[in-house]
């Protein structure tokens, strides 16, 4: 083993001395390959430490805010150069968690450079700003009062997932890792020219393994989707060689995929390293593995609390005959020992502990103890295991083990038995104390749930049988690639609640008579209203509250009816029985879905059968009509408008240009040329003080231009001072334009005279203004502020202050009555329009807002909202009666920062920032179609009849025509 007295730095320092000119880095975006030399990455390492020493972080953790990028093998060494130890989280929500449990001395936030995101931490800005790589890197210096129990060594700090109990924050010495390093690259025959595919999350610790193996061994990281047409692309050069991930997120792949790709007779794969779960599926793969494939497959097993891995066992297929019980933990890696603490009525069979007397981790999470105490020398797994032979074989965990009618049940054994069923994938038994139930939760592409359940009626004694086999197309999986089992009890609660329809009827209708103090038959009350019946606003809201403990998703559904007068107790009973068979059809519907809700990978854009005749990709076909070059990237989102019969659209790109093309023919009607780039969308404006019609747009240097659109004539310009990125509006003659200053400018239209100047905010805006009734002016700021502005006073009458900035713009809804703001943790608000009373706030995204909300009307009570999210999710989200909830997510292959857009009624059109056009089933989320443009897009898609219009970043401006035969 290297000696390391800066930790990973030393490792990395090494290799890019010894290998200079090796690839470190592989990085595909938009079809595109770009590499990283060790050399090149040694130059940002200098330059972050450069940072990092200014902000004097020599103790502590660094923070590191990050997705997977080209420079986080610097960043991480810079860390160890500068400090002892760092941590890995998702968002810079998680910062304020962290901050309560560990003592940080600096976080480091690493965005792309289009994201152009500036936040507050701790109250400030950034301390120092880099970037490079197309990233921007944030450094902040930070001064927490949690106090450390961590040991001042060079480490990393892991998290456990949770899975087996409360997530837990563990201190990880590079010594304990290193371990698993030098006998992987021994066991896998790891060398300088391997691709090992960087598929780990960060903030899980086997993600440190890729690094370290690469960096160890001057071998190369790939960052790439996980799409087997992507991994195992015929350029050799850039083909995966060593892939190590678990195995939920493997048998998301298609067994044709697996087939004709992963495990074929010509793949480049050397190494498949299963491990962080138990491996169901042996014989899937025996049956999938070509005969002349040379993928070697390994299992690993191992704990977060002495990371990484203790044990590590190759399978050989042609030896497998009963399938997953003959898979074992293996052979224990170095400085690591492994044995079965046997039960007294059972010798072969006990719990797994692991020990080291080196590989010793620290337990931030326990706050009694010294730092020697809190260190971990021996681990009880909370795991199962059998001895047979002198081997050890997983039996499942402890908790694993429930009574069932008075007999031990072994959930683990049932999954055994599950997986031995031709045509199952992959399975998980779960048990649920109320109401009693024994639940299987299986995917397989061809079986049926009543097949399994006949094949586990053979195979089980009775007592172990389930009470439902209900089939996914995938398991759900928690952020570190596991199989959740918490969210298939949650799952089931909620579909459970909805069948029992006559259940809630009966709890209602009891509640009722005990309320009102009456003995009630149902013929005496159907036809009147909860108030003539005695019933008050509060005792509605008792009712409900009492109502929800029992069946949560109804209780809440049902209040607004019961405050209705016009609502009799008979409307509120069938309302009961709507409600929940439509909600029960959505939760059939959703199980149903193809896997975009849960999985990564091509299965996510794979065609399912969608509805109204829509059965695959061949209904919805792009053409394209015509293309304009504007010179640079078009971000901007185009703008149409119509005279007499020609329609015409109008965009900026950051070259400066504005052009106006003929929609229909791609013929330019007229182009102007500015000296600033150009984000903001046109606004086109035509009303009785505009004789003629006429476009608006801001630009980064201030300038604000108004132009003929039928020629590009320039009417006026000024300049502002400052940058404009939003759309602006328009009201009676006047323009109103939101800056970066934080300012909101009043310019008459006709002579360009700043009329006022209304100041918001000390930070920008960023978000488009929106127009509310012809009198009320909707914003957000990059603050967090949302406010209304009164176009007849120009004053501010209302304000509300959010957590997080407002990249999105607002966006109407019930004529005008509302509006909805979504912050850019994820968070979305819904207020009043004229008054900014709170309405409904929904917190259901998992990822950054950057995206605006699309709304659809339902009905009179229901809204559908549409919207894009930086986790790769395009989202439907219910509004009814005022209470939002999830409709559908659909999983893409890149965050989508525009609008979806409707088109036909019935089908949702996104643009992901991979350059990829995706058509959706709006009531479904079933993907229809995908369309490819060869560059990055952040415009959002604009559609008129059966065209759609959008920039591209590959500096052209599109007209596409939709054909849906």
């Amino acid at each position: 083993m290297m000696t390391m007295n800066r930790g990973y730095y030393d490792v990395f320092m090494r290799t890019c001395a010894r290998s200079p000119g090796n690839v470190a880095i592989r990085q595909y975006e938009c079809g595109k390959y770009h590499t990283y030399t060790y050399s090149e990455l040694y130059g940002v390492c200098e330059y972050v430490s450069q940072n990092l020493q200014q902000l004097k972080c020599n103790k502590g953790v660094i923070a590191l805010v990050s997705e997977k990028n080209a420079i986080i093998p610097s960043v991480i060494a810079a860390a160890h150069k500068c400090c002892t130890s760092f941590i890995f989280l998702n968002s810079p929500q998680d910062i304020e968690i962290i901050t309560g449990k560990i003592k940080l001395s600096a976080v480091i936030v690493i965005n792309k450079n289009r994201d152009n995101v500036q936040l507050e931490l701790f109250g400030k800005e950034p301390d120092t700003t880099a970037s490079m790589f197309d990233l921007n890197i944030l450094f902040y210096s930070c001064d927490t009062t949690a106090e450390n129990n961590f040991v001042s060594q060079h480490s990393f700090i892991a998290t456990t997932s949770g899975s087996t109990g409360e997530p837990k924050h563990i201190q990880v010495p590079i010594q304990c890792l290193q371990p698993n390093i030098d006998d992987l690259t021994k066991l896998f025959s790891i060398t300088s020219k391997d691709v090992i595919y960087f598929s780990t999350p960060l903030t899980f610790d086997p993600s440190m393994v890729e690094i370290l193996l690469a960096c160890t061994n001057g071998a190369s990281l790939l960052i790439a989707p996980d799409l087997t047409e992507v991994l195992f692309h015929e350029d050799n050069d850039n083909s995966v060689t060593f892939w190590q991930t678990t195995p939920s997120k493997f048998f998301q792949h298609s067994n044709e995929n697996i087939k004709n790709k992963i495990l074929c007779a010509r793949s480049t794969l050397k190494v498949l390293a299963l491990g962080g779960e138990p491996l169901n599926g042996i014989k899937i793969l025996k049956e999938l593995k070509h005969k002349n494939n040379k993928t070697r497959i390994f299992t690993l097993y191992g704990v977060t609390e002495m990371s990484c891995w203790a044990s590590v066992a190759e399978l050989d297929l042609n030896k497998v005959t009963t399938g997953d019980k003959e898979v074992p933990l293996g052979n224990c890696l170095s400085e690591t020992e492994l044995f079965v603490q046997p039960h007294e009525k059972n010798n072969t069979m006990g719990k797994i502990i692991l020990a080291s007397k080196t590989r010793k981790c620290i337990l931030l999470n326990r706050k009694n103890g010294n730092k020697e105490e809190n260190s971990i020398k021996f681990i009880d797994t909370g795991d199962i295991g059998e001895i047979r032979n002198g081997t050890v074989f997983y039996r499942g965990r402890v908790d694993d083990t429930i009574k069932r009618f008075g007999h031990k049940i072994n959930l683990h054994s049932i999954e055994s038995t599950v997986i031995q069923c031709p045509r199952v994938r992959a399975c998980s038994c779960v048990w649920l104390q109320t109401p009693l139930l024994l639940i299987v939760y299986f995917s397989a592409e061809t079986l049926s749930s009543q097949e399994l359940l006949d094949f586990l009626k053979c195979k089980l004694d009775e007592k172990y049988w389930p009470d439902k086999v209900i089939r996914v197309d995938t398991l759900p999986t928690n952020a570190h690639g596991k199989t959740s089992k918490e969210i298939l009890v949650n799952i089931y609660k909620k579909s459970n609640i909805l069948e029992n329809v006559e259940n809630i009827k009966s709890y209602l209708f009891k509640e009722l008579k005990a309320l009102v103090n009456k003995d009630l038959n149902y013929e005496d009350i159907q036809s009147k209203s909860f108030f003539s019946l005695g019933g008050t606003s509060f005792l509605a809201v008792t009712i409900c509250n009492k109502l929800s403990l029992t069946f949560p998703e109804v209780g809440k559904h049902i209040l607004p009816h019961l405050l209705s007068h016009n609502k009799s107790i008979g409307d509120v009973l069938k309302t009961i029985t709507q409600d929940t068979n439509c909600l029960e059809n959505k939760f059939k519907k959703s199980i149903k879905r193809n896997r975009s809700t849960s999985s990564h990978g091509e299965n996510s854009i794979s065609y399912k059968k969608g509805a109204d005749g829509i059965r695959n990709s061949n209904t919805v076909e792009f053409v394209v009509q015509w293309t304009f070059d504007t010179g640079k990237c078009v971000d901007a989102s185009p703008a149409l408008y119509k005279s007499e019969s020609v329609l015409y659209v109008t965009v900026g790109s950051h070259s400066g240009k504005i052009v106006v093309m003929n929609a229909n023919t791609g013929f330019i009607q007229g182009m102007i040329k500015l000296k600033s780039r150009i984000e903001a969308p046109i606004l086109c404006v035509h009303d009785e003080c505009v004789t003629s019609p006429c476009g608006v747009v801001g630009t980064y240097d201030g300038t604000v231009i108004c132009f003929l659109l039928e020629n590009c004539s320039v009417i006026w310009q000024i300049n502002v001072g400052s940058m404009i990125k939003s759309k602006a509006t328009y009201c009676k003659g006047v323009l109103y334009i939101a800056s970066y200053d934080g300012n909101i400018r009043c310019i008459d239209i006709l002579t360009s005279t700043i009329k006022e100047t209304v100041h918001v905010s000390d930070q920008a805006i960023s978000a488009d203004l929106v127009l509310a009734k012809n009198e009320f002016i909707l914003f957000g700021t990059l603050s967090g502020v949302c406010a209304c502005l009164h176009v007849n006073t120009k004053t501010i009458i209302w304000q509300g202050s959010l957590k997080g900035p407002i990249f999105a713009c607002p966006v109407l809804y019930d004529n005008d009555k509302y509006v909805i703001f979504a912050e850019v943790n994820g968070e979305i608000h819904c207020r009043t329009v004229e008054k900014g009373i709170k309405i409904w706030t929904y917190n259901g995204a998992k990822g950054n807002i950057f995206s605006s909300l699309c709304v659809k009307e339902i009905n009179k009570f229901k809204w559908q909202m549409y919207f894009g999210c930086h986790d790769n999710n395009v989202y439907s989200v219910n509004i009814t009666n005022f209470q939002p909830s999830l409709h559908w997510k659909t999983r893409v292959s890149s965050p989508v920062y525009s609008t979806p857009t409707i088109f036909n009624n019935k089908l949702i059109l996104a643009a992901s920032t991979d350059g990829k056009l995706w058509v959706m089933h709006s009531e479904l989320g079933t993907v229809i179609a995908q369309y490819q443009l060869p560059g990055e897009t952040f415009s959002s898609p604009i559609i008129c009849d059966d065209h759609v219009f959008i920039g591209c970043r590959n500096d052209l401006l599109y007209s596409l025509k939709i054909d849906t035969k």
